[in-house]
């Protein structure tokens, strides 16, 4: 069985027509290993995200959300909601991000149309924003050495926080033991990369 996901297959499939090549923002990014690395990173390729608005007070809206994610959405401030097909972070009041690795962004989107009726919006956000995945021993120190935020003390597994990284901003979210997913907008995928590189080089940086 293949190890591409569908989103890297479909690219490829672009590529062998002689259409527009699809890139990732971080695409340059080669695989390297360092020995005894304490700080793993990762550019989830071509990940589905998706921007949701409506009232979290109207119960029609709640129950459509829950008929296409297939579980309620998170509604109390900073938290977020996962299964096997998707991530939602709660973003502000009355806002949601919407994640699925495997399932096309349009699919979704037509998805929640379909259910929805009344005041909402719903927006692909998907190519302007990359989604990167953090962790290793070191990965604590990483991120407290970029961000004002108290990581260690005040983002347990499961709360998402929007915050300043270096000169940038980013959604934050602490995904497992560990683990955190960066949201990053695609203008500064680079300029964020480069700031991991520099901050983990004390503890050694992997890409994989």
């Amino acid at each position: 069985m293949s190890d591409l996901t569908t989103f890297e297959f479909a690219a490829r499939a672009q590529n062998t027509q002689g259409a527009t090549r699809r890139e990732t923002p971080l695409h340059h990014v080669s695989h390297q290993n360092a020995e005894a690395a304490a700080v793993v990173f990762n550019e989830v390729p071509f990940c589905a995200q998706l921007t949701l608005r409506g009232s979290p007070e109207n119960p029609d809206f709640l129950a459509g959300v829950e008929k296409v994610l297939g579980f309620a959405l998170p509604v109390q401030p900073l938290t977020s909601h996962a299964s096997d097909s998707y991530y939602v972070f709660w973003i502000s009041p009355g806002e949601w991000l919407i994640l699925a690795e495997n399932i096309e962004p349009a699919v979704i989107e037509a998805s929640l149309r379909a259910e929805l009726t009344g005041h909402f919006a719903v927006v692909d956000v998907s190519a302007g924003q990359t989604l990167m995945t953090l962790s290793g021993e070191a990965v604590q120190q990483v991120l407290q050495k970029s961000c004002g935020y108290d990581v260690e003390a005040s983002l347990p597994v499961g709360k998402v926080v929007t915050t300043t990284f270096a000169k940038a901003t980013l959604v934050l979210h602490h995904q497992a033991e560990g683990k955190y997913f960066l949201i990053v907008r695609r203008s500064f995928a680079d300029y964020v990369w480069r700031w991991l590189v520099d901050a983990s080089a004390e503890y050694g940086l992997t890409v994989v």
